[in-house]
């Protein structure tokens, strides 16, 4: 995942420099897709779907063809106007845990009715990693005993990260409907949900919240 840091003021130069961009990979063919999701307090996250660490190379190497392909004073140009709007740039590989994760059979909303999305990122006292996910698997059966119908995903941080850290990913249709979903999650728990939140919030030594929106008209796929 890129986290991107724009400069509020510039930030519709940043998106019509990355429009260009996405232009130019359609032409080019660039084999590797992305999805881009913009936060309330002007990130961009850009997340490549990577298997592995040997995918790194590919993306490497995708992004050396192509520019070869543009010519390396177009592509340092372009990449130059990116960069005039960026305050900070991060990459950071994070695991999607499908075992610490809570993916219900139905979920409440259809994909095309999601419009609000939240990243709570949880910093670890160290070495409280296996009580953690032992705590979350308690949420998914607790959660799936109140017929709870939003799900939460789990990510483990890895390298570029300041460990132990975790990231729960949720959504909604927007910020009064994550918001309504919340409480009515919240109550329906009562004094188990209580409880368990204690113990979870024991182990934890930071934790922040960014919330955001999906962004179509930044996102990349390969035509097939």
């Amino acid at each position: 995942m890129a986290d991107i840091q724009v400069e509020v003021a510039k930030a519709p130069e940043y998106e019509a420099a990355v429009k260009e961009l996405l232009t130019i990979l359609g032409e080019h063919g660039f084999p590797i897709r992305f999805d881009t999701y913009s936060t309330d307090d002007s990130h961009y996250y850009i997340i490549y779907g990577l298997e592995n660490y040997a995918g790194v190379d590919r993306w490497h190497a995708a992004w050396r063809d192509l520019a070869q392909k543009m010519g390396a004073d177009a592509f340092q140009a372009l990449r130059r106007r990116m960069a005039a709007a960026e305050l900070g740039r991060d990459y950071r590989f994070w695991y999607f845990r499908t075992d610490i994760s809570y993916l219900p059979q139905k979920e409440r909303l259809k994909p095309e009715e999601i419009g609000y999305y939240t990243w709570d990122y949880v910093w670890l006292i160290p070495g409280a990693e296996a009580a953690f996910e032992a705590l979350n698997r308690e949420w998914i059966s607790l959660s799936r005993s109140h017929g709870a119908r939003d799900p939460f995903l789990t990510y483990a941080g890895d390298l570029g990260s300041n460990g132990p850290v975790y990231c729960w990913f949720e959504y909604g249709k927007s910020a009064a409907d994550y918001a309504a979903a919340e409480e009515k999650f919240w109550k329906s728990l009562g004094e188990q949900g209580a409880a368990l939140s204690k113990r979870t919030r024991s182990l934890i030594r930071k934790q922040e919240t960014k919330t955001g929106r999906y962004r179509p008209d930044l996102s990349y796929a390969p035509k097939r």
